[in-house]
Formats: structure tokens, sequence, C-alpha cells
């Protein structure tokens, strides 16, 4: 309960620089955790709610997006929270919210990955018109 409690507060950790990079290194970790917390409490509707938070905090950093898309579980027990806990705003708004943010990047990943593939094919349909060595 302590470290939901601590990791719910603003993910604002400033560095000697002030530029808050320092937490970058561990929202991997961080977000696993926080997930692993709330399998182990799956009926706990307090640590659920915290869980969110702590989730939804790092998803307001656009590069942790990723990360949080990347991690084991997270969209299952976004779903989990939110069918738990369905009078719950802060749980259904942030669910929703840190979901709607992994759709869109793992969206854009996928455009990627389409357009670099129809870029290698194009490279390897323009290949075949090309005499070979005889």
């Amino acid at each position: 309960r302590v470290c939901i409690h601590i990791c719910s507060t603003p993910l604002v950790n400033k560095n000697r620089n002030g530029d808050g990079s320092s937490i970058s290194s561990h929202v991997y970790q961080l977000s696993r955790l926080t997930i692993l917390a709330m399998k182990n409490f799956h009926t706990n509707k307090s640590i659920l709610n915290r869980g969110c938070l702590v989730l939804r905090n790092l998803s307001l950093n656009p590069a942790f997006v990723s990360i949080l898309a990347k991690t084991p579980g997270c969209i299952d027990m976004l779903l989990h929270c939110r069918s738990v806990c369905p009078r719950d705003a802060l749980v259904q708004r942030s669910a929703k919210t840190i979901m709607i943010l992994i759709q869109r990047v793992t969206d854009n990943d996928a455009i990627k990955i389409s357009n670099l593939a129809g870029s290698i094919g194009y490279v390897g349909r323009a290949n075949l018109n090309r005499p070979g060595p005889k």
C-alpha cells in the first residue's frame, strides 16, 4: 500500500539538471510493478484505483505511453479495473484515457511498419527489373 501511495504522487522527479529525466530509466519497472501489485490485489478497489492513477501519471509523458504499451498485462489490467470499479470515475477515466493513448501509439507504429514494408517491397520490385550478373 505504501508503494502505491508513493507512486501515485505526481511523477516529476527533478534530477540535478532539473529536467525530470531521471525517472525515464525506471518507467518500465514502475509500470510492471504497479501492474503486478494490481494483479496480486485484484479485488481491492483502493489498490486498483491507485494503480490506475500511477499508470495515468506515467501516460502524461508521450514517451512513456509506448513503454506502457509494451508492458505485459497493462491492457488486461485496465480492462479488469473498468469492470471491477464501474462507479469509480477516476478508474474509468484513467483506464479509458490510457487505452486510447496506447491505441494511438500502436496504430502509429503499425503505420510506420506498413510504410517500411511498402518501401522495402518497392525496392524489391525495383531490383527485379534490374539485370543480374551474367
